[in-house]
């Protein structure tokens, strides 16, 4: 899943909290004040950035620079300042957080092992001029003939479907609307095919939480990907709706 792209149930609750990264640098309010994030993608439309909770750590003052979309790599059990409460929040669980909640107390660590997270930062885009032509459409969806998604959250600003792949099997031929980004809760190896690209394999796994931003493909170019690996891969997309 590289060739065509740059690599690299939802809950709304007061959660988590880091040191300043650019989105949050940017807008003047820090996202966590106490742990720091790597950035793996920043374009346009989004800011991603990958964090890694180790056990007993806190992540500090937690708060929102901007409406953002969290997503758990590897969960764990994250233990609330504000209230005291323990929350377990397992492998592949979103949550959205809109830019006008308050900051909290942020989060420790309760457990034995990381806790990996990744945090999509959306930015702001100029909507589109009323009566402007529509290309694609209405329902954003992805639609996987083969493969039936779970449909995680949906909300005015995206769209987060969760598929699984399992070894050997092909997605059926799909189409990609603009601005759609995956992300690996479990990576794995690809192959691809389309009416212009014969079938091959891509030559590394991706790994669990890489993530990538999507071009455009339309249906009529016969795209599909397959698991080409032993393991089923996990994946998460989020299409944005602007």
């Amino acid at each position: 899943m590289k060739s065509w792209l740059t690599q690299t149930g939802a809950l709304v609750v007061p959660l988590l909290a880091m040191t300043p990264s650019p989105a949050a640098a940017a807008s003047g309010a820090p996202i966590y004040a106490s742990l720091q994030g790597e950035v793996v993608l920043d374009n346009a439309r989004v800011l991603v950035e990958k964090f890694v909770l180790q056990p007993a750590q806190s992540t500090g003052r937690h708060g929102h620079p901007a409406d953002q979309l969290l997503v758990f790599i590897k969960g764990g059990v994250l233990k609330s300042a504000d209230t005291g409460r323990a929350t377990l929040w397992r492998e592949g669980r979103v949550v959205w957080q809109s830019a006008t909640e308050r900051p909290d107390g942020g989060s420790t660590n309760a457990g034995t092992a990381p806790i990996v997270m990744i945090w999509v930062t959306l930015k702001n885009v100029v909507p589109a001029k009323p009566g402007a032509a529509k290309q694609w459409p209405e329902d954003a969806h992805l639609n996987y003939p083969n493969i039936p998604g779970e449909d995680l959250l949906e909300n005015d600003r995206v769209i987060v479907q969760r598929f699984v792949v399992n070894p050997g099997q092909w997605e059926g031929v799909h189409a990609h609307r603009p601005d759609m980004l995956y992300i690996h809760i479990k990576g794995g190896r690809w192959a691809v095919r389309s009416k212009k690209e014969a079938e091959h394999l891509y030559p590394d796994p991706d790994p669990d939480g890489a993530v990538g931003w999507m071009s455009p493909i339309d249906i009529s170019e016969g795209h599909e990907s397959g698991n080409a690996g032993k393991e089923p891969i996990d994946l998460v997309w989020v299409t944005l709706k602007e």
